[in-house]
């Protein structure tokens, strides 16, 4: 058995459908098929990632974001650090640790991280091509991810970039938000190890199941519950 880690996605993942989850995550018996949603989000990624590292410009079709990663170029050209698709990962106790490390406990991805010329502060962005979610617990893991690899800064802004909608869900962490922020999550990531231990992975039926789970051997493929 490979040791425990876990990511936002698998988290998410797991809260609607163990069962989905273990098959499409871990087992890798059934991988999501591409959509046209999730061939854009990526497309978007990398091409904000190429046009803020190697000035390479937007497709037109993406000329109406420039506003973000020309703020981040000129955030660089200002004296700030600035990463794009920053993969970052944590042991347990919160250390540092490479992505695939066998202590790691948790990863994540910042799609652009700035950190200010003092160190002390830093702004994460998170791009969303989808409808408007302003859950913010994947903005306080990666604030959570920033603080463990960077010692000095203290202060993050997070933001989730609504690039469809023309709007930004903004969140500020200190380090003393984390320990709140960790304390309501435990009692799920437990529940997460303990089923990656037990190889229990129940299904969860949905209306999810009827057109949008690939796992064709769960006996609620393709039926599910409506509600």
């Amino acid at each position: 058995m490979k040791k425990f880690a876990w990511s936002w996605s698998r988290l998410k993942n797991y809260r609607v459908c163990p069962k989905k989850h273990y098959h499409v995550d871990l087992a890798k018996e059934f991988p999501e098929p591409d959509n046209e949603v999730l061939i854009w989000g990526n497309q978007v990624h990398k091409a904000m990632s190429e046009y803020i590292d190697k000035g390479v410009k937007l497709p037109p079709m993406m000329e109406h974001y420039d506003p973000w990663p020309n703020m981040l170029v000129s955030a660089r050209e200002a004296g700030w650090t600035v990463k794009t698709e920053l993969k970052l990962a944590m042991s347990e106790s919160h250390k540092p640790t490479s992505f695939f490390d066998n202590a790691t406990w948790f990863r994540g991805v910042c799609d652009a991280l700035a950190i200010a010329p003092t160190k002390n502060a830093a702004l994460s962005i998170d791009w969303k091509t989808g409808q408007i979610k302003p859950d913010a617990e994947q903005l306080a893991l990666n604030a959570a991810l920033i603080f463990s690899h960077y010692p000095e800064v203290n202060l993050v802004d997070t933001v989730y970039v609504w690039l469809g909608n023309d709007d930004q869900t903004r969140v500020r962490y200190g380090r003393m938000d984390m320990l709140p922020m960790w304390s309501g999550l435990m009692p799920e990531i437990r529940q997460l190890e303990e089923a990656h231990r037990t190889t229990t992975y129940p299904p969860k039926p949905s209306g999810i199941c009827i057109r949008h789970c690939p796992v064709t051997s769960c006996p609620h493929f393709g039926k599910g519950s409506p509600r």
